[in-house]
């Protein structure tokens, strides 16, 4: 549905990034080299990998254009983010209890997603639009950027012990940014309200026993029975580390993001590890180039000098490069739009100071 914003704003966003000059041409450049290999490399393939890596490079142009819309409507009206959070939350509800409207929600995402997420009912909740590790991920650091964006105050920081049991039980990868972002803000009463979540969540596990918060909970209750924060997908994933056998496929990838058994819905050589997605598909050359295109606005942000409020904004991007590196060890995942967000903001901050 966000879809239907951009005739509303894609004037703007030209405008922004034509004012950006050389950042904007290098970065149309880095773009151009990553979709057009791809594509000729996915030659070698079949035509669902081709039609994943269109999928993938239509994304990181999304994720940018949508960063711009995030931060100019809450730039605004700061307090439509939570109105948006509390709308997800709902409708994540909601899609936990009711199959229907489960069912309903997977006509929003791409028909390969959805035919894995019609066999796990049950096991996850889905928002609109979002869902898996993708969706998790936004809703976790919509919060830290509505912290971030808006003046200090104790209530705010409810919304996170609200947010992370929604999130966790939309994919336990929540956990992630929830640690990282929340070591790095600052302040005691801060780290008290991360606690209480934790608790929360512990909480949570000794009373449910089936369904998604049951999923959500599965760290939690193996941290109080065996002494270590573990899932059963993570141990999963430790058997997909598989590294390529010959230089040519180092160097230049097979083209191929998935198995090449059509009849099933398989990943190339057995793994879901995103590095080795992207190695596999188009070589060493094309990770350095996705990882370069995703990062590029948070080096924006960690390079410029120093302004009001720039630790924090700093922290920030610090925290979600962490996110993104970590994440893309479990999972292939695009840079989430916040990037975007939290660069205009920092400029915006930088620009004041100068006036």
């Amino acid at each position: 549905m966000a879809i239907f914003l951009i005739p509303f704003f894609l004037l703007g966003f030209v405008r922004y990034l034509a004012r950006k000059g050389t950042f904007t041409v290098l970065l149309l450049i880095l773009f151009g080299g990553w979709l057009v290999g791809g594509a000729l490399i996915s030659l070698s393939g079949t035509s669902a990998d081709l039609f994943f890596h269109l999928v993938v490079s239509i994304k990181l142009l999304l994720n940018v254009f949508f960063g711009y819309v995030v931060y100019r409507v809450v730039k605004l009206r700061p307090n439509a983010l939570l109105v948006w959070l509390a709308l997800q939350s709902v409708v994540i509800l909601v899609s936990i209890f009711n199959q229907g409207f489960y069912n309903f929600l997977l006509g929003f995402i791409s028909p390969r997603s959805a035919d894995v997420f019609q066999h796990v009912f049950g096991l996850r909740g889905l928002g609109f639009g979002l869902f898996h590790i993708d969706g998790a991920l936004t809703l976790i650091i919509a919060v830290f950027y509505f912290l971030l964006v808006t003046p200090a105050g104790f209530g705010k920081n409810i919304v996170l012990i609200m947010m992370f049991p929604v999130a966790m039980a939309v994919a336990r990868s929540a956990i992630i940014p929830f640690s990282i972002f929340g070591a790095a803000r600052k302040g005691i009463g801060f780290k008290a309200v991360l606690v209480l979540a934790v608790v929360a969540m512990i909480g949570l596990s000794f009373y449910v026993t089936e369904g998604p918060f049951y999923e959500a909970t599965e760290v939690f209750r193996n941290l109080l029975s065996h002494g270590e924060l573990r899932s059963a997908s993570v141990n999963s994933l430790a058997e997909m580390y598989a590294l390529p056998s010959t230089v040519d496929t180092y160097l230049f990838g097979d083209g191929r993001y998935y198995s090449e058994d059509e009849s099933e819905l398989g990943f190339y050589m057995g793994t879901d590890v995103g590095y080795l997605r992207l190695l596999y598909f188009s070589g060493v050359g094309s990770v350095a180039v996705f990882l370069v295109l995703n990062t590029y606005f948070l080096f924006g942000v960690l390079l410029s000098g120093k302004y009001i409020g720039s630790k924090d904004i700093k922290i920030f991007a610090l925290s979600l490069l962490a996110v993104f590196f970590i994440i893309n060890f479990k999972g292939l995942q695009i840079m989430p739009l916040f990037a975007m967000a939290v660069y205009m903001y920092a400029e915006e901050k930088r620009h004041k100071q100068q006036a």
